[in-house]
């Protein structure tokens, strides 16, 4: 299994730092964890086959985080127009509403052949061979954390949350945790984490590996790995754009 980071940043980030999306990768199985502003553009830098994405999943409908997933829906159909018909689509409450809301003013290239769209509702999912899990978290309304696994492999993936015991469960003894590391201690805002916070969490869920990402300007400092680590002693590295990471 490989994750590929294609976007580590935010809409504050200059242009080395992406919004935020994850390439998720088992043979020739692709999962794309949240598709922000630009995430089409570093697929195709990687030169991926969007055609070979079968499952999206979505944390919540900040733009930051989701507004390049009609235009890739678009691309998948110029592609090949009935590509979208095996396209599996997950995300929170709400997520249908969403979903229709922006496909209504798409013409019959989106209409006949639509995704899968499923909302959350609190059992696991099984798409394809990935075995995926989510958890509420404390950003917006309805914003979920997910897990996700696959040939005895576990991805924690935190999306935008504040620290909350009760995502602990669903990050424990992961072999890699995507957590949220958003502003530094002074700068503290809530519904996201801090170093701190992003340190604490990483221990108390014993994850093997922990990347730090969703990385905003003013906490993107030569020292961030360090103020992980005086909260977390294992393995931790800061995300960097289209870097590759290896289960």
């Amino acid at each position: 299994m490989k994750l590929t980071v294609l976007g580590s940043g935010t809409l504050k980030s200059p242009a080395d730092r992406n919004p935020p999306g994850y390439l998720l990768q088992a043979g020739d199985s692709l999962i794309l964890l949240d598709v922000g502003p630009g995430i089409i553009h570093q697929l195709r830098t990687l030169s991926s086959d969007i055609l070979a994405v079968n499952l999206i999943l979505i944390t919540h409908f900040h733009p930051d985080h989701c507004s390049d997933l009609i235009a890739l829906l678009l691309a998948r159909f110029l592609a090949r127009h009935d590509s979208n018909h095996a396209l599996h689509l997950v995300g929170p409450l709400g997520f249908r509403e969403w979903f229709h809301g922006q496909a209504q003013w798409q013409g019959k290239w989106l209409h006949g052949a639509m995704p899968q769209v499923t909302e959350w509702q609190g059992r696991e999912l099984y798409v394809d061979g990935w075995r995926v899990l989510a958890e509420r978290t404390l950003h917006t309304e309805n914003s979920l954390a997910y897990r996700i696994e696959r040939e005895g492999k576990r991805v924690f993936f935190s999306g935008d949350t504040d620290y909350q015991q009760s995502l602990i469960p669903l990050a424990m003894e992961s072999d890699l945790a995507l957590v949220e590391c958003s502003l530094p201690e002074h700068l503290k805002q809530v519904g996201h984490l801090t170093p701190k916070e992003t340190g604490i969490f990483a221990r108390q869920a014993k994850v093997k590996h922990l990347l730090v990402t969703h990385i905003y300007p003013e906490n993107d400092t030569p020292d961030l790995k360090k103020r992980v680590a005086d909260f977390f002693d294992g393995r931790i590295t800061i995300a960097e754009d289209l870097m590759e990471i290896e289960l």
